[in-house]
C-alpha cells in the first residue's frame, strides 16, 4: 500500500562558494576586481540576433563551470555603434556584478565578432573569429576562443587573484607550468557549494494534516549538468481526536536528489529525481481507553522541480515542490486514517 506526501517551500536562500574569491580591493584597484572577489563569479552572454546566446552560454559552461564561474545569457541590449555597445556591456556586467560580459554576432567574411568587456581588469577587447561550417563546431570555437581572451585579460591582474579562486584557477590552467604543479599535487578546481534555508509545509500522507517549520538543503555542483542536494526541516506538529482518544504526530523528513540545472539569465529551473525517508511519531494518549503509541520509518521515491531567481550576487528567491509515494505498513495507515481523513 502506498501513500502520497507532498512537499512545497518558498525561501530566500544564500549561496556560499568554496574558495571563489580574490585578495580585496587595495591600492586603488579597479572597483570591478573587488566585485570578483563576491562568493558567485559570473560571467553575461549577450549576442546579435545572428548568434543563439543561450547555446554559447551553454557551450562556454562547460569550459567554466567547473571552476564555479557561473554562465547566464541575458537579452542583448540595442544595438548602436561599438563605443555604445562596450558601454551597455559595462553597465550590464556592473548591475549583475558579473566579472565579465561577453557579446557575439556575425561579422564580415564568414567571420564572428566577439565584444568582450573584462569588469575584473576594467579592459575591452574586440576578437574575430572563423566561421565552421557546422553550427556544433561554431559555438564549441566561440566558446574556447572566450574562454582563452577572458584568461589573457585577467592575467595582467594575476597580482591581485587568490591562486585559489575560480579567476585565479582559470589564469592557471593557462600557465604552462600549471599542469606540472598540478600533477605534484597542487588544489583542484572544487565543486560549488550551496546551503539555502526558509519556510516550508509538508502534507502528509496527501490530503492529510500539514506540518510547517524549517526547512534547510544543502546541494553541490558536481559538474555543469548534475546537481546533488540533501535536506531536512524541523517542523511543528498535528493533532486530532477521535472520541475520548487524542492523537499527536510529529515528522521528521530527509530528502536526497539529483537534479539538472537549466539556466536563462538570472533565473534556473532544476528538474531531477529524489528520494525521501521520513520519521514519523504518532503519541497517543486517552483518559478511559488504553491506547499505544507509533512509530515507523518510511521510505519513498519521487521527483522534485525548482525555480530560481538571483536578486543579489550571492542570493536567490527560490520556489521548490517535491512529491513522493512511500510504502506504508496497512497497520500504520489505519491508524492514520482513523484520526486524518
Amino acid at each position: 500500500m502506498t501513500a502520497a506526501g507532498l512537499v512545497l517551500a518558498t525561501v530566500l536562500g544564500t549561496r556560499a562558494l568554496a574558495v571563489d574569491g580574490v585578495v580585496p580591493d587595495t591600492d586603488g584597484r579597479p572597483a570591478a576586481l573587488s566585485a570578483a572577489s563576491d562568493p558567485v563569479v559570473q560571467v553575461v552572454v549577450t549576442a546579435a540576433s545572428s548568434i543563439d546566446a543561450q547555446r554559447l552560454a551553454d557551450a562556454l559552461r562547460v569550459y567554466l563551470d567547473e571552476l564555479g564561474i557561473r554562465v547566464g545569457a541575458w537579452s542583448a541590449p540595442e544595438a548602436g555603434d561599438l563605443q555604445k555597445r562596450l558601454d551597455d556591456a559595462r553597465r550590464l556586467g556592473e548591475a549583475v556584478r558579473a566579472v565579465a560580459v561577453v557579446r557575439a554576432e556575425r561579422g564580415a567574411r564568414d567571420q564572428v565578432k566577439i565584444e568582450l568587456v573584462d569588469l575584473a581588469t576594467d579592459k575591452a577587447l574586440v576578437v574575430s573569429v572563423p566561421r565552421p561550417a557546422r553550427d556544433e563546431d561554431l559555438y564549441r570555437a566561440l566558446a574556447l576562443k572566450i574562454q582563452a581572451v577572458l584568461r589573457a585579460t585577467l592575467s595582467e591582474a594575476r597580482a591581485d587573484l587568490d591562486p585559489r579562486s575560480a579567476l585565479g584557477r582559470l589564469v592557471a590552467q593557462g600557465d604552462a607550468g600549471g599542469a606540472a604543479a598540478g600533477e605534484a599535487g597542487a588544489p583542484t578546481a572544487r565543486a560549488a557549494l550551496a546551503l539555502d534555508a526558509g519556510y516550508g509545509v509538508v502534507s502528509f500522507p496527501a490530503g492529510g494534516p500539514l506540518f510547517d517549520g524549517l526547512v534547510v538543503r544543502a546541494s553541490w555542483r558536481v559538474g555543469p549538468t548534475i546537481e546533488l542536494g540533501a535536506g531536512t526541516a524541523a517542523l511543528g506538529t498535528a493533532s486530532a481526536s477521535s472520541g475520548n482518544v487524542v492523537a499527536t504526530a510529529s515528522i521528521v523528513p530527509l530528502h536526497l536528489s539529483a537534479r539538472r540545472p537549466l539556466t536563462v539569465g538570472p533565473a534556473q529551473l532544476l528538474v531531477g529525481p529524489s528520494v525521501d525517508a521520513t520519521y514519523i511519531r504518532i503519541a497517543a494518549s486517552s483518559a478511559t481507553t488504553p491506547v499505544r503509541s507509533a512509530r515507523n520509518l518510511l521510505f519513498g521515491v519521487g521527483a522534485e522541480a525548482e525555480g530560481r531567481l538571483v536578486v543579489l550576487g550571492a542570493a536567490w528567491l527560490f520556489a521548490r515542490a517535491a512529491a513522493f509515494v512511500h510504502s506504508l505498513q496497512s497497520t500504520r495507515k489505519g491508524f492514520l486514517q482513523r484520526f486524518w481523513r
